[in-house]
């Protein structure tokens, strides 16, 4: 873990790109569509030649229409891939972006009979994905990865960091081709750590309190700890840091278990200590203002930070563990989550764009994958940290925080995420408010049984089987 401790000189942040990370992250609504696609009628094969090179040609000679989000369309370079791929491929790419809600628009057109779109990105693993699945709206990609002949196409999946490939299965199969992965880590404005004593991150929750009381002192005007999202940031990413098993054996997140008390009671110290801010729609928008000094966040935070105050400003680190990491492992890891490109069901073409999308990140395409490193971060294939990040020393902290995820457990693809979250945010919100009167151990037994009554209720409709399908 030496490695992991990130000091100053080894993570400078992210140099200029072409896009700000406040574009990629900022959500699309009601844009014009873009392209229209370029197809042509298939050839007829030969009589006597293969059947599988037949539709390897069907599929190379039919469009592919990609529906991409704004933010991701110019995070992934995706018009200049299609540009390249345009000029070197049968098969003509073209772009449209969702107006509105592109589930239900998809769903809509599957039902009608009349799918414009072939794929969409990004659809979010594991959160989205099972969702997604059970609506019927994607398919599963294996046979086409499998039937691929693009160049580089055999490369992709095993390229791919194998926790993140494991988030990609529903139901024994692959529903995605990711293209950046986020996970929870800390960040901080270096000049208030420094001025409390700390050079290099803080690793330990005894070390992070420590920070937060020094920050207190010496600089009264921040907030001295933060998290930006709750319960993902806050105990979620605690959870990951205290114990290597934070899921249940139903596939649920261990919130009632010891690693989950300790954590909650660790919280409302630090809230009850005036230590950290209380859980509002305010917390990651203080810390872009510079008022926060640390923050427990996704972890484009950092380099949002320096996009606004100075490359040299703030960074981002990785989790943080309730027991030093060199000693005690890093348990569970962090919460991890990929922006990944699905194949809808019911696509004209889904082996071109299976195609496309194989190429879009695969090794060949040099340019996307330099792209993904300078703008979204991290990447999701080892070949693109060989060749973009290990030497670069701007981009060291994605090191660290890939090396995290390569080890840490990944959320299944079931649907109880949105079911926990929602009886779980009321109760960490009461939590973090230090002027209303509650334990973590309430917070633990209300969240409890509101989610055993939701947990119930899928019993007794038949859907319970369903919501856990991975």
């Amino acid at each position: 873990m030496t490695d992991q401790k990130l000091n100053r000189k080894e993570t400078n942040g992210l140099a200029d790109g072409r896009f700000s990370r406040r574009q990629f992250l900022r959500a699309t609504g009601g844009l014009t569509l873009a392209s229209v696609v370029a197809a042509c009628a298939a050839p007829a094969p030969d009589s006597g030649g293969d059947m599988e090179d037949a539709a390897a040609a069907s599929a190379e000679a039919l469009g592919v229409t990609m529906l991409i989000r704004s933010d991701i369309r110019s995070a992934y370079a995706a018009d200049d891939a299609v540009e390249r791929w345009n000029s070197e491929f049968e098969a003509q790419v073209a772009i449209e972006e969702p107006a509105g809600s592109p589930d239900t628009k998809i769903q809509a057109a599957q039902a009608a009979g009349d799918l414009i779109w072939d794929a969409y990105a990004v659809v979010v693993f594991p959160w989205d994905a099972p969702r997604w699945h059970s609506r019927g709206l994607i398919q599963s990609m294996d046979e086409f990865i499998e039937a691929s002949s693009i160049p580089g196409s055999d490369e992709v999946v095993p390229g791919i960091i194998p926790s993140i490939f494991e988030v990609h299965k529903i139901e024994g199969s692959q529903f995605g081709i990711p293209g950046n992965v986020g996970s929870v880590a800390l960040g901080w404005f270096w000049e208030p750590m420094e001025k409390a004593g700390f050079d290099s991150q803080p690793m330990t929750w005894d070390a992070v309190r420590e920070a937060a009381e020094k920050i207190a002192e010496t600089s009264p005007e921040l907030t001295p700890f933060d998290a930006a999202c709750f319960p993902l940031c806050d105990l979620y990413a605690m959870l990951w840091g205290a114990t290597e098993t934070p899921l249940t054996d139903d596939g649920l997140i261990d919130i009632s278990g010891e690693a989950s008390l300790a954590s909650l009671t660790w919280i409302r110290e630090m809230v009850e200590d005036g230590l950290m801010a209380p859980a509002t729609g305010e917390n990651f928008g203080n810390w872009l203002k510079g008022g926060t000094a640390l923050l427990t966040s996704f972890d484009v935070h950092g380099t949002m930070a320096q996009q606004t105050f100075g490359q040299e400003t703030a960074t981002t680190g990785i989790n943080f563990f309730r027991e030093d990491p060199e000693v005690a492992g890093t348990k569970a890891g962090t919460p991890f989550w990929i922006n990944s490109t699905a194949l809808l069901n019911k696509a004209a073409n889904p082996q071109g764009a299976v195609d496309f999308t194989l190429w879009w990140f695969g090794p060949e395409n040099k340019a996307t994958g330099k792209q993904i490193t300078e703008v979204a971060a991290k990447p999701c294939y080892q070949y693109t940290y060989d060749e973009f990040v290990k030497d670069d020393p701007v981009q060291q902290w994605q090191l660290a925080g890939i090396e995290l995820v390569r080890n840490s457990v990944w959320f299944p693809s079931n649907l109880f995420f949105g079911l926990q979250n929602s009886n779980l945010g009321p109760e960490m919100q009461r939590l973090r408010d230090a002027t209303q009167s509650v334990t973590p151990e309430e917070v633990i037994e209300v969240a409890m049984e509101g989610i055993q009554i939701d947990l119930d209720e899928l019993k007794e409709s038949g859907r319970y089987d369903r919501m856990m399908m991975a």
